[in-house]
């Protein structure tokens, strides 16, 4: 059951990886496609469709605000124990130990683990997610010992996922989607899933071990256990439906996120820390969210 589960994402990933260290296939258009296009119609079209009621919907919204929340107030700690005359490093320790790959890993798992309502839930989660990573996470990225207002309102609207969400409730509220458009937008999240987890193979095949490996191994490790401790400890409080709750625990306990990175190496936060753990959290994760899995049909 856990590997039927685990098995599919992770050879995605690993044809992803293996197109880029032997075919030299580079990440960047996959990035560009996914992050213009595939990520914000795979929000809009599953936001339009859903059927996870409102009350629950904003739920696992709150959940996310206080799990994220919570990761960034340990990160501040653990940043200056490992890094104490580093402040780059401290940001990206803060990227990579808050946000987590609820869309490219996480979305793939629950579909596998436990159906399209579980998706629904995912999706409220990578909605939130990308509002936060609009907004902290580029206040973190951008923070030099004071806030600069101009980049973060550039982050926040110069990102595409807001205006998919915005979008997404409009039409939720004036139904007017012709049958066309939602053909297409229909065909692009069948694309989205699968493209995601090769992106993120490639992304992986770019990475290096460089010297930071034992840091960075720290980083992975605080990031799965610190999160998944987090997810199960929340959990309760926010969901008693089984499939909701099995849902956040599974995305909460995910690795580092991809776009974690992305912002550590736009805003020239030692990305080659961030890379490393990266690379490592995901590896790591094939065991952890084994682990995850097996102890949510147990107690789930």
């Amino acid at each position: 059951m856990i590997l039927e589960v685990i098995g599919p994402p992770f050879l995605l990933v690993a044809v992803g990886y293996l197109l880029g260290r032997l075919g030299g296939i580079p990440a960047r258009p996959f990035a560009a496609v996914s992050f213009w296009i595939l990520s914000p119609a795979l929000i809009f079209e599953t936001l339009r469709t859903a059927q996870l009621p409102a009350r629950e919907a904003g739920l696992v919204a709150l959940f996310v605000l206080v799990h994220y929340t919570l990761m960034f107030l340990l990160s501040l700690p653990l940043g200056r124990a490992l890094f104490p005359r580093d402040a780059d490093a401290r940001r990206a320790t803060g990227l990579l130990l808050t946000f987590g790959n609820c869309g490219n890993l996480g979305l793939p798992l629950l579909l596998f683990a436990y159906g399209p309502r579980a998706v629904d839930v995912g999706v409220i989660f990578l909605a939130t997610n990308t509002v936060l990573l609009a907004t902290l996470g580029v206040g973190i990225a951008t923070w030099r010992g004071r806030w600069e207002p101009r980049a973060l309102l550039r982050g926040v609207f110069g990102v595409p996922w807001p205006y998919a969400v915005a979008l997404a409730v409009l039409v939720r509220t004036f139904p007017a989607w012709p049958p066309l458009l939602a053909r297409a937008s229909g065909l692009l999240v069948q694309a989205a899933i699968p493209v995601f987890l090769l992106l993120l193979g490639l992304e992986l095949a770019a990475a290096r071990i460089s010297p930071l490996a034992k840091p960075a191994a720290l980083l992975a490790l605080a990031r799965l256990g610190l999160a998944s401790l987090l997810s199960w400890l929340l959990a309760p409080f926010f969901a008693q439906d089984p499939i909701l709750r099995r849902a956040l625990v599974l995305e909460g306990s995910v690795p580092s996120a991809v776009n974690a990175y992305i912002l550590a190496a736009q805003y020239r936060r030692r990305p080659e820390l961030a890379a490393t753990a990266l690379l490592l959290s995901t590896l790591l994760s094939l065991g952890t969210l084994s682990l995850t899995l097996f102890l949510l049909a147990r107690f789930g």
